[in-house]
């Protein structure tokens, strides 16, 4: 409401006592006030006669000493005033020099948004906010949130429009694009939010200390655990030369000036420094989180076995709440521990390790704005970090389900030394050539449509699983693209010409990945694991009289390499957008498990349950993905290579129960004499 009084004055002093005054548009005269213009300071123009004043404050309408004051809503919500003698009336009468000015922040109309709450108020123009004993921190990037308890600012280099609260002090979240602050610097694709951090503040502890200097850092107990000089420190051993092999382009001098004098290692315009590439492998673990660390890291650094996630999203944010289910359902359905690498400006209080025993909380700088590249970069970003010998890459759209262990046993027995290359799950849709033919990749990986010999497995989603032999191929491939490297032309096998390619170009992790295969020769997929969470509707309707009977479908065909549709195995779901929702599915799925209501196993191909991957692989060898190793879909096991009879077995187990009365041996179970040649327990003469 308005001011219940208001007073008119001019440069001769009080005139006259006014009444209520009218809202916006109906504004009357009687309930303006006006006052000498030197009598109130801080009044910045806001609008010429005719335009529309939006303001923070109190408006003025007038010239020179004579002016007409509103007052500011009292509800705090901004002021808009038409600056125009049909609502303000014509206190100058002949004078064109009439305007409105502003007591406050001056609100640009064409940046208001009905996203932006009503407490908060933009800045017009390039406006400079500085504060004794406080610094803008790096808050979001832009199409995220931005959590905040001072000014932000919103753009790039010199170009900020600045957003302000009502109430200093208090937290409140801004959403950071275009669509609710405005562009202040058209075109250029690094713009963010960064917030005024008071130094010493309650606030600036609980900021992610990657973005602070490192004293702070230090100081408040977050421990580094990955870093340039952690990793080098630690090649001495099996595991820590591997991972020395992918990191050391992003931290060694020497290998960047032995690259410089390398044709094939040119790096391009958009590469980014080897300054940042060193900051972007520093990780600290959350003080709340150091106990978890000391308890289920080795004392080398490394994990046995973790899934791995990366975020940015202010708490109560919708990415917030989503890896927050993500992080309850590993430790509903999961022995295992789960690292989330956090790339934003705060996280919730509400985890903490009595929550969450088996959550490992690292922090790690954003890349930068001038860095150019997706978000989703930071996936490989977080691989390299996190150091597990055998990961399993989940999205916070994802929720794990029972089962999901299984992924690391599959993930150990198929990614090998010999075998080393990341393994994907198959794509719901095939993006061929035919159905994508701009994507800059199809010149070098199908220039012979429709044969597309260069193309050697159908679309893989981004969620990956890897051991530690695979980190050579993730550091290869995101040191490509952040050094902005160039494939270059060849000439393939089947004498195709295969165009050059330049790998920044190349805009996603997903893509990357698939190229990044294809480009080594990859052809191992995994079958289904990762399915819409809608899907999950059909694992909830089953019953134990079903049986092995499921209405599930199978993963659409293609013609070139999987005619037959693909199999499904229902370990994590994907496309978890609504927290809430999310919630109550993870209550439904572990109550029905719990009662013996749920599949024992999801694993679905045809209409029908299988027990296991080898189940599945038994009955459909022609099958190209896997969900265990048995027979890839070549039919024979491309990581054994023992033959007897015209046939591949999968261990010299697999070869003694096939075949005992064959003399030698590769594996102890049954010698040629039929008695256990090292064991000495007898009876009845056995």
């Amino acid at each position: 409401m308005w001011p219940a009084v208001s007073v008119l004055v001019t440069a001769t002093g009080l005139l006259r006592r006014e009444g209520n005054a009218p809202l916006q548009d109906t504004i009357q005269p009687s309930g303006l006030i006006a006052m000498n213009a030197s009598q109130v300071e801080g009044w910045n123009f806001c609008a010429k006669q005719w335009e529309e004043c939006t303001c923070n404050g109190r408006v003025r309408w007038g010239h020179g000493d004579t002016w007409k004051v509103i007052d500011a809503p009292g509800d705090g919500s901004f002021l808009t005033v038409k600056c125009s003698i049909d609502h303000l009336k014509d206190i100058l009468p002949g004078d064109d020099r009439k305007h409105c000015q502003c007591q406050g922040k001056v609100m640009s109309k064409n940046l208001r948004s009905p996203g932006l709450p009503a407490s908060l108020s933009i800045s017009e123009g390039n406006v400079q906010i500085e504060e004794k004993n406080a610094e803008w921190v790096f808050c979001s990037n832009q199409w995220q949130d931005c959590q905040c308890n001072n000014h932000v600012r919103w753009g790039k280099g010199h170009k900020w429009k600045v957003i302000s609260p009502d109430k200093l002090g208090a937290l409140f979240s801004v959403k950071c694009d275009v669509n609710t602050l405005g562009d202040p610097v058209p075109g250029e694709d690094g713009k963010h939010c960064q917030c005024l951090v008071s130094r010493g503040s309650l606030f600036e502890k609980q900021l992610n200390p990657m973005l602070l200097r490192q004293e702070i850092a230090e100081a408040s107990g977050a421990r580094m655990v990955s870093s340039c000089e952690i990793f080098e420190a630690g090649k001495g051993s099996r595991e820590g030369q591997v991972l020395w092999e992918a990191v050391e382009p992003f931290c060694s001098q020497a290998w960047e000036d032995a690259a410089a004098a390398d044709p094939s290692l040119h790096a391009g315009p958009r590469r980014i420094p080897l300054s940042s590439l060193q900051k972007l492998l520093q990780s600290r673990v959350d003080p709340r989180f150091v106990g978890n660390y000391d308890k289920l890291v080795g004392k080398d650094g490394w994990f046995d076995r973790a899934f791995v996630n990366y975020f940015a999203g202010a708490p109560g944010s919708k990415h917030a709440n989503m890896t927050e289910q993500l992080i309850r359902s590993v430790h509903m359905f999961s022995a295992q521990p789960i690292v989330v690498v956090h790339l934003g400006s705060r996280t919730p209080d509400s985890w903490t390790a009595e929550r969450f025993p088996r959550l490992l909380l690292f922090h790690a700088a954003p890349m930068g704005p001038d860095t150019h590249r997706s978000f989703n970069f930071n996936k490989l970003r977080s691989f390299l970090m996190a150091r597990a010998r055998t990961g399993v890459e989940l999205d916070s759209d994802q929720f794990v389900g029972p089962g999901v262990d299984y992924m690391f046993e599959m993930t150990e027995k198929e990614i090998t030394k010999e075998s080393p290359l990341p393994v994907l799950p198959v794509h719901f849709y095939s993006f061929t050539e035919a159905d994508t033919p701009q994507n800059l990749w199809w010149r070098r990986y199908c220039p012979d449509p429709p044969a597309c010999t260069a193309h050697t497995m159908r679309w893989s989603h981004a969620h990956p699983t890897w051991t530690f032999w695979s980190l050579p191929f993730v550091g290869r491939w995101l040191r490509r693209h952040f050094r902005d490297e160039h494939l270059p032309q060849m000439v393939s096998s089947k004498a195709v010409l295969l165009a050059d390619l330049a790998v920044a170009e190349i805009p996603e992790d997903e893509d990357l990945l698939n190229v990044g295969t294809w480009e080594e020769k990859g052809t191992k997929q995994w079958c289904k694991f990762d399915n819409d969470y809608h899907e999950f509707a059909d694992m909830l309707s089953w019953q134990p009289e079903n049986g092995d009977h499921t209405t599930t479908g199978d993963i659409a065909s293609d013609p070139k390499f999987y005619p037959q549709g693909a199999a499904k195995a229902f370990f994590t779901a994907h496309n978890c957008k609504d927290p809430a929702a999310t919630a109550k599915m993870l209550d439904e799925i572990e109550e029905r498990w719990k009662k013996g209501l749920y599949p024992t196993s999801t694993i679905t191909y045809k209409g029908r349950f299988f027990e296991s991957g080898r189940a599945l692989r038994e009955a459909h060898p022609e099958l190209p993905c896997i969900l265990e190793h048995f027979l890839p879909y070549n039919g024979v096991a491309e990581t054994s290579t023992i033959t007897y009879k015209g046939r591949f077995f999968e261990s010299g187990r697999a070869l003694r129960e096939a075949h005992p009365e064959l003399p030698c041996i590769l594996e102890h179970f049954l010698p040629y004499n039929g008695v256990a040649e090292t064991s000495t327990i007898t009876y009845k003469g056995r």
